[in-house]
């Protein structure tokens, strides 16, 4: 009895040659376009990570990944805005460590009273005073800064060199000592 399968189907079929045509080469259609890309370039300036606006848009970082290899300029723009973000936060710590002055408006609600035709008619009106505000050095800022700017001065840990001889060594060392 032969062992060989008759079945029609069962041969497998060698897959079509696709005509080259300079159409789309197949799969599912990019998301990426002028709106999606607006929106990325706003969330990566306002300090978001690859990740994170990969979901915010509905899709994978893998995703956004491919729009940057593909979009050169799409690229570079994501990054320009997220070096600018990271320089603001770093002015900001600057600031906070070495303390600043900024210019400020305070308002107060002030109570007024009046009597108009024998009546007494309360009110009030708001206030505002120009001011300056004084923000003083912040030592957790200084230490962050100082330890990420200058580690070899700043950092926690101090490395010692610990020598550790061997019982070889030692009587190496006995042994030249007494020749």
């Amino acid at each position: 009895m032969d062992n060989t399968n008759k079945h029609p189907m069962a041969a497998k079929k060698k897959p079509a040659e696709k005509a080259k045509t300079g159409k789309h080469p197949g799969g599912r259609p990019t998301k990426f376009n002028k709106e999606v890309k607006a929106k990325a370039e706003k969330l990566s300036r306002r300090g978001f990570i690859d990740r994170e606006i990969a979901e915010i848009l509905g899709v994978s970082e893998r995703t956004v990944n491919r729009w940057k290899i593909k979009q050169p300029e799409f690229c570079q723009s994501l990054n320009l805005w997220k070096e600018h973000a990271d320089e603001n936060v770093e002015r900001s710590l600057y600031e906070r460590a070495c303390g600043s002055v900024h210019a400020d408006t305070k308002a107060q609600w002030v109570e007024t009273t009046d009597l108009i035709d024998g009546k007494l008619i309360r009110g009030g009106k708001w206030v505002y005073a120009d001011m300056v505000k004084h923000y003083p050095p912040d030592p957790t800022s200084m230490i962050f800064w100082l330890k990420n700017r200058r580690p070899e001065t700043w950092r926690d840990k101090t490395e010692h060199d610990v020598k550790i001889r061997t019982i070889d060594d030692i009587i190496k060392e006995i042994e030249a000592e007494e020749r």
